[in-house]
């Protein structure tokens, strides 16, 4: 991987998360949370997708695999708080496959209480990098 690739990634989640607080500031209608939750979809996707590229890029011989990754971005340092990291995963998976609207609501709660920030977290890490 060469670090062109992580630089473009993270110009990319930092955009992405830049939409995703863009929604979060409206009010919540049906709409907004289907909006809300599509642009946490793809801040997610484009968040461990940067952490595979740093820790590629560093040395780490890990596959392109999501829990590996968030494993080993938590060992260096990366991410914070796992058990977080495996809930937004875990949060990702349940809303992109299927569509239940009491999912929904809670989905889009977690997202304002906890993925944001720790979305948020991730961004000014990867800033010192």
């Amino acid at each position: 991987m060469s670090r062109a690739r992580f630089e473009l990634a993270r110009t990319q989640f930092d955009q992405a998360l830049a939409r995703l607080s863009e929604a979060l500031r409206e009010n919540e209608t049906s709409f907004m949370r289907d909006a809300v939750i599509q642009r946490f979809e793809f801040t997610y996707e484009l968040g461990w997708k940067c952490m595979f590229y740093w820790l590629r890029d560093n040395g780490e011989k890990i596959p392109e695999m999501v829990r590996p990754v968030i494993q080993a971005a938590f060992r260096v340092g990366l991410i914070g708080d796992v058990d977080l990291w495996e809930k937004i995963k875990d949060c990702r998976d349940e809303t992109s496959h299927t569509y239940d609207e009491a999912k929904a609501i809670e989905v889009a709660a977690f997202i304002r209480r906890d993925a944001e920030s720790a979305f948020g977290a991730l961004r000014t890490k990867l800033g010192t990098l």
